[in-house]
């Protein structure tokens, strides 16, 4: 593995503790991990009962040269809600696909996390509502979430909508009364 692969993985291990921290607020059972990193999944946690899961990151932004171009032209700081759904069916879509393949860990026991860079879940609301929310049942993953790391810097913690399972459905807004930006 060359340096820039173990750099990049521990990057995703910090957002995987973020995630986890939120994911403890939200589901009663939390997740914990013990550093089993592999490619597929991007980590092995374990459940309070022992269980092994898997977690997979997949970010979701725009092409970093569109995103320049967007705020130079249109002063346009983050994406548009509806590209970011677009992108969403779209990456568990071929998600899904790689969770098929016979290199994939613990393929029937698999949360999938769509990390959000790039537009906010507040921005997503009102497409994120009950009339889509069966959309997501056919795929094979345990859980699906988007988490929403925008303010991750200025607050220090992130948001979470849960797409499925759908007794979680929902946006989960961090009810820290201290928080505020930048500490």
């Amino acid at each position: 593995m060359s340096d820039q692969d173990i750099g990049k993985k521990m990057i995703e291990e910090q957002k995987l503790l973020s995630f986890l921290d939120a994911y403890k607020e939200v589901v009663e059972d939390y997740l914990s991990y013990g550093f089993g990193r592999c490619e597929r999944p991007d980590f092995i946690c374990y459940r309070t009962d022992g269980t092994k899961v898997g977690v997979e990151f997949v970010r979701i932004m725009r092409d970093p040269r569109d995103a320049q171009a967007d705020y130079i032209l249109d002063r346009k700081e983050f994406m548009d809600s509806e590209e970011a759904m677009e992108m969403v069916y779209d990456i568990i879509e071929k998600k899904e696909k790689q969770r098929h393949q016979p290199d994939w860990n613990l393929s029937n026991n698999t949360i999938l996390v769509l990390q959000f860079v790039d537009c906010s879940i507040s921005n997503l609301l009102y497409i994120l509502n009950d009339s889509i929310k069966k959309d997501f049942e056919s795929y094979g993953f345990e859980e699906i979430w988007i988490a929403d790391y925008t303010g991750e810097e200025a607050y220090g913690d992130i948001e979470l909508f849960c797409l499925y399972p759908l007794e979680l459905w929902g946006y989960y807004e961090r009810q820290n009364p201290n928080r505020k930006p930048y500490g």
